[in-house]
Formats: structure tokens, C-alpha cells, sequence
């Protein structure tokens, strides 16, 4: 990720900017913009079998997507998630032209190679403060999930347990699924 400038952008003239190119996106963090190069292949392949997994485990009760675009507050912030699980009410908000002021209740963000423990923490509080029940950091290299929930620690799970998802009761997703070839 490299940030594009030093003067703050508002929510507004974020809007104003053309379309990324070569596969890239923009966020904006803080009034920061903040140019996000495409995912690698390792980093689509979980993406997807967490999408399946969540859209299985909600059971009707509400839909999970990649690189999910979310504006957590009205102005200087907005960020894609790399996998959201949004129930059906959090859907119907979607129907409309702009961003609405919005956090899905659990965001998964799968490392890479450019991301800095400071980018996701920003992204934590940012979503945190908007909403968020639950934010996964899937980490492909040490086989891990670190599940943080607001007023806890977080915890990290190994890729020989299961991680509950307090945002779908019931449900546990099996961190070796995320890994095996």
C-alpha cells in the first residue's frame, strides 16, 4: 500500500477520483488516500473459502463478500474489506448509489506482504468505532487467526483449533481449512 499524499482528502473529493488502474483500489484512512495494489493468488483463494464458509454458516440469515467497500464514518474514512459477513438488514442498505455510513459486524483481513501491523490497526479502530462486533487478521504464513472482539483481548488461534464467530451463534470455522492444499 503506498499513501498518495500528505493533505487531507474529504470524503467528497475522495469520491472525485478516477478509477484505480491495473487491478488497484483507493482507500481513504484518516484523509489519507491510500492505494491498495490486487490481491495475490494465496490471498483470493482464502478470501473465497471464507466467503463460502461464512455464507454456509449464516444459514439464510445474511450474506458474507470479498473485497467488501465500507464507509465507516461520514467523512476521511473509507476501506474494503478483504472478506465482510453482512446480515440481511446490512444488505438492503447496499441498494443505493453512494457509500452509506456503514461497518459489517465482522471483517476479515487476510495478510500480505504489504501490510503494516499499523494499517490493520488503524482499520481495527476504524471499524470498531463504527460498529464492528468482531475483526479477524487471517495470517497465511504462521497458519493463524487473531480474533478481536471490542472490551477483550484479542486471541490467536492456531491452525489446529477452531475459531467461534460471535456474530453467527453457533458456527466455528476449522483454521486448518483456511490451509490445507
Amino acid at each position: 500500500m503506498s499513501t498518495l499524499g500528505s493533505v487531507l482528502t474529504t470524503w467528497d473529493e475522495f469520491r472525485e477520483l478516477p478509477d484505480g488502474r491495473d487491478g488497484t483500489h483507493y482507500e481513504l484512512h484518516d484523509g489519507e488516500v491510500v492505494e491498495v495494489p490486487p490481491a495475490k493468488a494465496n490471498h483470493v483463494y482464502i478470501q473465497g473459502l471464507l466467503v463460502e464458509w461464512l455464507i454456509a454458516a449464516a444459514e439464510g440469515r445474511g450474506r458474507a463478500a470479498a473485497e467488501f467497500p465500507y464507509r465507516p464514518a461520514a467523512n476521511l474514512q473509507f476501506w474494503y474489506a478483504d472478506v465482510a459477513y453482512v446480515p440481511h438488514e446490512g444488505w438492503r442498505l447496499m441498494r443505493g448509489d453512494d457509500y452509506p455510513v456503514y461497518a459489517p459486524p465482522l471483517i476479515v483481513e487476510v495478510l500480505s506482504p504489504s501490510n503494516r501491523a499499523s494499517d490493520i490497526q488503524r482499520q481495527r479502530v476504524a471499524a470498531f468505532s463504527a460498529g464492528t462486533r468482531e475483526f479477524w487478521v487471517v495470517d497465511p504464513k504462521s497458519q493463524t487467526v487473531e480474533v478481536s472482539v471490542p472490551g477483550r483481548p484479542s486471541r490467536i488461534y492456531s491452525a489446529d483449533e477452531t475459531v467461534p464467530v460471535a456474530v453467527l451463534p453457533g458456527a466455528a470455522l476449522r483454521i486448518a481449512a483456511l490451509f490445507e492444499a
